[in-house]
């Protein structure tokens, strides 16, 4: 049987699931596959697109019509070929002996019937090297290098190119005078089935290839480079079902909603108001909610009612390292469950769907304010005012609500523009009050409110109210901006006693104030939240930090430098935002948000994943021997080093090649 004829046959089978999909709008690429049940009890169905999956029996066809072993094994699954007992070896790249020949790439296109890309880098038109080359083009991406949904919709960009080695920036945001890969993936399948994925991951598995997925690359830590790498991209994963009755292994019986790996907050949300419920997702209109947003844990803007977005799922729809296609539930593959509700994305498997808990409809307030160094008497009367709020978030978090705050120096209100510049500002971006109306909200701020009227500070608090949440949520957090790489973050989660206990809470507020008017030059994005709702007050037993249950803030705290600094430049503010960092460390035992985190912080496993990281590492090396999935922090990381090709230490970045430790 001849691989095109193999491949003809499998179209039919795509073409029966794209026609399944209806009216869903997803598009549906064509893979080798055959077509699999829809149903597995204890979750919904499937989409279209999982129903096309990688067979035994495709792969011995395959292995029949190539009669070429070597190459035919390439594909198949890991169960077939068990890892070996030699040592792990550094990650094939573009140019080395072991490196897929291009016959071999045009065999994985075709088998993937037309989705596998070679995209050039995003920025690659500014340069005159590049065929992509294009001036007006340039100019375009020049003027809206910011625009998050620009680097989304690209195959490999991500929102902080810091991780991808500043290796092709567009102009006006580069440092160098040239364009190259760098850390961005060499090879990417854009996915529409699962049979595509299993080809993926057996592939880069078996010919030892760097693997990295990418939904939007929304991830502060560019996990979704990698230099050399083959990407999966499951953006156009889109597909959404709601269920108004549905009984989940476990013992949760209500309606639910279920999301391909593409869907973003905005588009959820949406859907969750078109059918009259509320869904648990980011305050960020482009967070990828079935990407490493809830495998990281993900903290919402509903988590003060309901807890953290993996404390919704009800079952998720996986490809794990071995190449095979589970569904994983609280009692169907309970391993795997445990570890994507909390654990971290880049771990164990690619995310194609989860099913997760849809809420009653949500009547909801927001308000948005501001106050600066202008509108107080002077500093002291500013910062008194600043003090004042953190002296009310134990109560305000109490309540059930939410907050995303800005602290910083700058007349733009945006970030800090120099050390020692004096023009503070306190931005409440948004608060929001679930289930408030105005005059509730406006209650329950009075305290903080009589003391910035005490202080003569002028404020103008602008609410908004809708009887959904969606309409609420929809005007009160913006896009954010993001594509630069002159930032660095580190954050901390600041738990209960740095605010209950009074000699802590002063200091919390002096650390506030120390990163930006005592010539640190640091601003603070901070959220004010809980991890443990008030609806939900025994939270699931899974792989969220521990640490999330007793938070009152998660503070981001933001060193910056100018898009032409040296690498010495980043380094040097790097490493002091990582020891300045101390200063909230000792504010109590707590950890980080493992997704809006420094790559440098110490103690780096206990941080991000406290109790759970020994039962984390023993899973991973049980279920993924091989080390398909790899990222900087990931669950087993500290096994890999990335060998950066700039002039920084090892795994500072992902440009570079990956390498056993040791």
């Amino acid at each position: 049987m001849k691989v095109a004829s193999i491949i003809n046959a499998l179209l039919l089978c795509q073409s029966a699931a794209a026609a399944a999909a209806g009216s869903s709008g997803s598009r549906i690429a064509a893979p080798a596959a055959t077509t699999a049940t829809a149903f597995t009890p204890g979750a919904p169905p499937l989409f279209a697109g999982e129903t096309v999956q990688l067979t035994d029996n495709v792969l011995r066809n395959l292995t029949a019509s190539l009669q070429h072993e070597n190459v035919s094994s390439l594909f198949a699954f890991g169960d077939k070929h068990p890892p070996p007992q030699s040592p792990r070896q550094c990650k094939a790249m573009p140019g080395d002996a072991a490196w897929p020949s291009p016959s071999t790439w045009e065999l994985f296109a075709q088998l993937l019937g037309g989705s596998l890309l070679r995209p050039a880098p995003l920025a690659a038109p500014c340069y005159a090297d590049w065929p992509e080359y294009d001036n007006a083009t340039c100019y375009k991406l020049s003027m809206n290098w910011f625009n998050s949904s620009m680097h989304i919709n690209h195959p490999t960009s991500v929102m902080n190119p810091l991780y991808t080695g500043r290796s092709c920036m567009a102009f006006g945001f580069n440092y160098t005078s040239t364009c190259t890969e760098g850390g961005y993936a060499t090879y990417v399948v854009n996915a529409s089935s699962v049979a595509q994925i299993q080809l993926a991951v057996n592939f880069a598995r078996n010919a030892n290839l760097r693997l990295v997925v990418k939904n939007t690359g929304h991830d502060f830590s560019g996990k979704s480079a990698g230099k050399g790498a083959l990407s999966v991209w499951t953006h156009a994963l889109n597909d959404r079902a709601f269920y108004p009755s549905f009984a989940a292994d476990g013992g949760y019986v209500g309606p639910a909603i279920k999301l391909g790996a593409g869907v973003q907050a905005f588009v959820a949300y949406e859907f969750a108001k078109q059918n009259n419920v509320t869904v648990v997702g980011g305050e960020g209109v482009t967070v990828g909610l079935a990407g490493g947003y809830t495998l990281g844990g993900g903290h919402s803007p509903l988590s003060g009612l309901y807890g953290m977005a993996a404390d919704q799922v009800l079952a998720l729809q996986v490809v794990l390292a071995d190449g095979r296609f589970i569904t994983a539930t609280a009692t169907q593959h309970p391993d795997f469950y445990w570890m994507l509700c909390g654990g971290g994305g880049s771990t164990i498997g690619v995310v194609t769907s989860i099913t997760v808990k849809a809420y009653p409809r949500l009547p909801t307030t927001t308000v948005t304010f501001n106050f600066t160094v202008a509108s107080a008497p002077g500093p002291a009367a500013f910062w008194a005012g600043v003090e004042a709020y953190i002296d009310n978030i134990e109560r305000l978090v109490d309540a059930g609500t939410y907050a995303y705050y800005d602290l910083g120096a700058s007349s733009l209100q945006r970030g800090t523009n120099y050390p020692g510049d004096t023009d503070y500002y306190l931005r409440i971006q948004s608060l929001l009050a679930p289930n408030m109306t105005i005059p509730e909200t406006q209650r329950l701020l009075q305290p903080w409110f009589d003391t910035l009227d005490r202080l003569h500070i002028a404020y103008t608090p602008v609410y908004h109210h809708a009887d959904n949440f969606h309409d609420a949520w929809k005007p009160a957090f913006p896009q954010e901006y993001m594509g630069g790489a002159n930032t660095k973050i580190a954050s901390r989660l600041l738990p209960r006693q740095a605010y209950h206990d009074a000699g802590l809470r002063r200091r919390n507020f002096l650390a506030h104030k120390d990163a930006v008017a005592q010539q640190k030059g640091y601003s603070i994005a901070g959220f004010h939240l809980t991890g443990k709702g008030k609806a939900a007050p025994q939270p699931p037993r899974n792989a969220v930090l521990p640490a999330w249950r007793d938070t009152l803030t998660h503070a981001i705290v933001v060193a910056q430098w100018n898009s032409s600094a040296s690498w010495a430049v980043v380094k040097e503010r790097s490493l002091g935002l990582t020891r300045w960092m101390q200063a909230l460390r000792d504010l109590g035992d707590s950890g980080v948000y493992m997704s809006e985190a420094d790559l440098l912080e110490p103690a780096l496993q206990e941080a991000f994943y406290g109790a759970n990281y020994p039962r984390l590492y023993a899973l991973k090396q049980r279920y993924d021997p091989w080390g398909v999935f790899f990222a900087l922090t990931a669950v087993g990381a500290e096994d890999w080093v990335v060998r950066v090709e700039d002039p920084l230490p090892l795994s500072w970045n992902n440009n570079g090649r990956l390498c056993p430790r040791g």
